[in-house]
């Protein structure tokens, strides 16, 4: 890459930046003895909307948060308000009501391609000098892994460093585009982070904003291959079919 085209490059991450946000959240929850106490939780967050002041992260960020507050990439801090949420992408929508918001651009993650330059952005600890950048590629697609919070699929696994505090936070392309939401990482491996798709947000976002809920179809079946011994156990007629 020419010291131009790179230019070019880091130019756009700069107004990407500016859209990127710190979420400090406060929970309530219960200790031993049935008290009410507070536990603080921070992560990453990107504004979409400008005009109606929304910003989309994780859910697993504001799920159950009494309590809001968003640092701007100026260090200037709000208060914020979950819109809605979707459990099976992750997603979570939350309100501002601040001026002069600047938005992201949202891109087309159908078109990702395995070896593709990304660049990942969060905003861990509201620090002053705003979000921090690190960069990798897309190591592989349609990931599905089992979280604490559930299965999760259709993931992006990247290893661009996805530090502490930075799920909610986006994955862009080399055009400033974002084109998935960080989401996970395995503690225990090097260089393996999952991002949730722009489309699959997309869609969540949209539900939240219009229908004030995401709903996804579920049958609730799971297949299985019938064997000898599952036949004998069940006392089925048939051992295959």
């Amino acid at each position: 890459m020419s010291a131009y085209d790179e230019n070019s490059v880091l130019d756009l991450i700069e107004k990407v930046t500016k859209s990127v946000v710190n979420i400090s959240i406060m929970r309530l929850v219960q200790n031993l003895f049935y008290q009410a106490v507070p536990v603080g939780g921070m992560g990453s967050g990107t504004i979409i909307d400008a005009e109606k002041g929304l910003v989309l992260t994780n859910n697993h960020v504001v799920g159950g948060a009494q309590k809001i507050n968003v640092t701007l990439w100026n260090n200037e801090v709000v208060e914020g308000t979950i819109t809605g949420s979707c459990n099976i992408h992750d997603i979570a929508v939350i309100k501002l009501k601040a001026e002069n918001l600047q938005a992201a651009e949202l891109g087309d993650s159908d078109k990702l391609r395995v070896g593709q330059k990304v660049y990942a952005i969060g905003n861990p600890y509201g620090l002053t000098g705003g979000p921090s950048v690190t960069s990798g590629v897309i190591s592989a697609l349609n990931r599905t892994i089992e979280s604490e919070r559930g299965l999760i699929e259709n993931l992006v696994q990247t290893d661009a460093a996805i530090n502490l505090g930075n799920s909610g936070g986006p994955l862009i392309s080399m055009d400033g585009k974002i084109i998935a939401i960080n989401t996970a990482i395995i503690p225990y491996a090097q260089g393996i982070g999952f991002a949730i798709p722009i489309n699959s947000a997309k869609q969540c976002t949209n539900d939240i904003v219009n229908k004030g809920i995401a709903k996804r179809p579920w049958l609730g079946i799971i297949g299985l291959s019938l064997t000898n011994e599952i036949a004998r156990y069940y006392g089925l007629p048939v051992a295959k079919v």
